[in-house]
């Protein structure tokens, strides 16, 4: 009977529109506010400025997608912060004190990330610490050996050519563009056409159901804290390439716009739901509103408190929706 009536409520006159514009809710928000910005902002539409956008949120993205696989379990990394200056200072000081060939260096670091995001799993899934505190140690930890490693400065240092990561083109396209698209192109394809992706959703959507079903759910949420750690590191060795040195507050003010970003995307906070291409378009809208008031001359305290009033504002509809 209740199948029933759900089929019939379906049939209804512009119930399956309203279905799509819900469940596509960010990209008609996309949209309006490109439409906006290219008529009320002067020097907004414009080839290069665009382009800018577009190179700037690679960074926030590929970063807000480590983050969006430990939100999708229910979970917050901290971390993500420190871990930014972690990668960044480890990089170039390998590179510069150390003698290493970059090559082997971003290995390194890489390697070390997924070092941080398995302890970041044992301490919240099988020390039983609620992942806020759990991660909340790490960005401490890792604050503190930032400072330590670096001497509280900058290293520079790094190879001319190890600039064209973060600042290069592969054609008349940013290279950092060209590998955002490529990981978000492979996490979507993880996420909706592997097990352990599908896996991920459900443990975040009731971790009871899906240990009962057979997931090691375990095992599952210790991918999502490493797969973090290691889209992280991922952008912040393009971060450290686009400003050529290694710096230990490199991410101190990065964590409130990844979680702005995997929020507006739509990712639910208790985990279970959410779209990579959501978290994509996010951080476009972001990074529209960032320079849209760059231009129109607002100081970047309003800055932060618009982009404050957003954050409260998509977490109120989230509650909502979850009510719903």
């Amino acid at each position: 009977m209740e199948a029933t009536s759900q089929q019939q409520r379906s049939l209804v006159p512009g119930a399956a529109f309203t279905s799509f514009f819900k469940e596509w809710a960010i990209l008609f928000i996309f949209v309006g506010l490109f439409a906006a910005c290219s008529i009320f902002v002067d020097g907004f539409f414009n080839g290069n400025n665009i382009l800018n956008i577009v190179r700037q949120i690679s960074f926030l993205a590929i970063i807000a997608l480590g983050q969006f696989f430990v939100i999708l379990i229910g979970g917050i990394d901290m971390s993500a912060s420190s871990s930014i200056g972690f990668t960044s200072v480890l990089l170039a000081g390998l590179v510069h004190w150390e003698n290493v060939p970059i090559a082997p260096a971003i290995l390194i670091v890489l390697l070390a990330s997924v070092v941080v995001g398995f302890v970041n799993g044992l301490m919240a899934v099988y020390g039983k610490i609620p992942a806020f505190i759990a991660t909340l140690v790490t960005m401490i930890v890792l604050k503190g050996v930032n400072y330590l490693y670096s001497n509280s400065i900058p290293i520079s240092g790094l190879p001319a050519g190890f600039k064209n990561l973060g600042a290069g083109y592969i054609g008349p396209i940013p290279t950092p563009i060209v590998i955002l698209a490529v990981i978000a192109v492979a996490c979507y394809v993880f996420t909706m056409h592997t097990a352990t992706g599908r896996s991920i959703y459900a443990v975040g959507g009731n971790e009871e159901a899906s240990r009962l079903s057979g997931i090691n759910t375990n095992k599952i949420k210790m991918i999502a804290f490493i797969l973090g750690s290691l889209l992280t590191a991922i952008g912040a060795i393009l971060i450290t390439s686009r400003t050529m040195a290694g710096q230990p507050t490199l991410g101190e003010n990065m964590l409130f716009d990844v979680i702005t970003v995997v929020v507006l995307g739509g990712t639910s906070l208790s985990g279970g739901r959410g779209k990579v291409v959501g978290v994509v378009i996010a951080a476009l809208i972001l990074g529209i509103i960032d320079n849209a008031m760059v231009l129109l001359g607002i100081g970047s305290y309003w800055q932060w408190i618009i982009k404050g009033l957003i954050l409260a504002a998509v977490v109120l509809i989230d509650a909502k929706t979850k009510k719903d």
